[in-house]
């Protein structure tokens, strides 16, 4: 077999046998910088650098340290040197590793040595771990078989003294079976026009890398501005380490059809790693359009260790100016719901036809008020850079200095100039109350009247924006207070309600009927 193009030497000790050298000599592989193109739907896109010794005519190339979950339909390799002169004849990805359950598969018929109950036992190996079970199924019209991957611990084993059935202890075999790997590994057969070193590219989409957005913003003391830190955490579980790679994260949502054929992957136990940050840093990314997309840019190259979650800062700015809402929706089991879900669920009682409630309808189990900031993602605000979609931790200082949590709220990818509204909690001091004081049902129209009771407990005014959905050819009748129509099916009403005090609210909507 032609020697392994490695950054780095392999050697195995199996199990209780002699330390093997598996492949033999290595030839050393000058390795660039890698580019890895991380998007936030779990894959990457990787660009791997190597310089290598071709001879003229056709040449074995193989290539290991690439990612265990790498979509090899994907893979990409040329001659960066001589992109005429080199031509690809045949590629193929080699995901068979060195295991004892795929050592034994492979001894089945042939003399292997175990350990057991202290003792050396010699044989042949009659069955292998791995076994294949037939599953029938009808597919509504004939049946169909798929196939099912089993294994076991028992083992048949032809002695001098009769077939012994045993589990195995520590298996000696005196040479490695032909066709498995260290680790995953690339091949290819090349053509060259002539002899000399290339300078060659390989590049492959792999899954088990993906990075996110995470936000932390503290609110002033008047609540009237806050400082945004932005931190990307980029997660690599792909069974490869990048070593000082340009990291590159692609922020949109980018279409990326389900491979349609199955190939086995070499799965491991993931277990993430952490770094400290520390959130004075300067942001360390740039930012530039890409088709329909964004892409961040890390200034500083970096290496992405397998199991490793990193994080590195993306944006900080401060003193960016907030708006604090209060709103009291009772048609929803909180605002948030109804920024998530839209109008698919939420609503207390059962709807009639005309898309109000029956008879029955109550909000009066409903009194939260919702409590919310909004802010403008713009150059004005210290901002103006298009935001990934991530979470937003927000906190606030206590009177004695300290940092105390008060709530959080997910944001969309969100472009510049746009805005942002989070829903925090739900205000402690302020409380509302609905309740239908009239229904009338006519054969042209329904008429209902409403109440609606907004008490302040705090030591000073606050407005709260009472909120009510209306459906049909709707029109109102009468109110007490001015309204908003924010749309066609949602009315506002901005009431300020006085420091320890109550205001009611009362208007009439009459709905046509067809």
């Amino acid at each position: 077999m032609p020697p392994i193009l490695s950054r780095k030497m392999f050697s195995a000790s199996l199990l209780l046998a002699l330390t093997i050298s598996v492949f033999g000599n290595f030839t050393p592989v000058l390795a660039d910088n890698p580019e890895v193109t991380v998007y936030n739907q779990n894959f990457a896109l990787v660009k791997d650098y190597r310089d290598l010794s071709l001879k003229g005519g056709l040449n074995t190339v193989f290539f290991d340290d690439v990612a265990a979950k790498i979509d090899p339909t994907s893979v990409h390799f040329k001659s960066l040197t001589a992109p005429q002169g080199v031509t690809v004849l045949e590629q193929n990805f080699r995901y068979d590793l060195i295991s004892k359950s795929n050592i034994l598969d492979r001894m089945v018929g042939k003399n292997i040595r175990f350990r057991k109950d202290g003792a050396e036992k010699e044989g042949i190996l009659l069955n292998p771990v791995t076994n294949y079970v037939r599953n029938s199924y009808y597919n509504g019209a004939s049946y169909e078989n798929n196939y099912s991957q089993t294994s076991t611990s028992e083992f048949a084993v032809k002695t001098k003294e009769g077939i012994l059935l045993t589990t195995l202890g520590d298996v000696i075999v005196d040479s490695l079976p032909d066709g498995l790997y260290p680790r995953p590994t690339l091949m290819w057969k090349l053509g060259s026009s002539s002899g000399g070193t290339h300078h060659t590219q390989l590049s492959y989409i792999t899954d088990g890398l993906t990075w996110r957005c995470d936000y932390v913003a503290v609110i002033s003391p008047n609540d009237d501005s806050l400082d945004l830190t932005g931190w990307v955490s980029v997660d690599n579980q792909t069974g490869a380490k990048y070593e000082n790679a340009k990291l590159k994260l692609v922020a949109g949502d980018v279409r990326k059809l389900k491979p349609t054929n199955n190939y086995r992957e070499a799965r491991g136990l993931m277990m993430k790693s952490s770094m400290a940050v520390d959130e004075a840093a300067a942001p360390q990314f740039s930012q530039e359009d890409l088709f329909e997309y964004h892409l961040y840019t890390l200034k500083d190259r970096t290496t992405l260790a397998n199991n490793e979650t990193k994080q590195v800062s993306l944006v900080s700015a401060n003193q960016i100016p907030i708006t604090k809402r209060y709103i009291y929706d009772p048609d929803r089991i909180s605002y948030h719901n109804w920024l998530s879900n839209g109008w698919s669920d939420g609503y207390y009682g059962t709807y009639n036809y005309y898309g109000r409630p029956g008879d029955s309808w109550s909000t009066a189990a409903y009194k939260k008020v919702n409590t919310l900031i909004s802010l403008k993602n713009s150059e004005q605000n210290h901002l103006g850079m298009p935001l990934p979609k991530g979470k937003i931790r927000v906190n606030k200082a206590d009177s004695s200095g300290s940092l105390q949590f008060i709530g959080e709220d997910a944001i969309d990818h969100t472009p510049k100039d746009e805005k942002i509204e989070l829903y925090l909690g739900d205000a402690f001091d302020l409380v509302g109350e609905k309740k239908r004081s009239r229904y009338r049902q006519e054969s042209s129209f329904i008429e209902e009247t409403y109440e609606v009771s907004l008490r302040n407990h705090k030591k000073s005014p606050v407005t709260i924006e009472s909120t009510d959905h209306l459906f049909g050819d709707w029109t109102m009748v009468s109110n007490s207070h001015p309204f908003k129509k924010v749309d066609s099916h949602t009315v506002v009403f901005p009431v300020v309600i006085p420091a320890d005090g109550e205001t009611r609210i009362t208007y009439t909507v009459r709905i046509k009927r067809n």
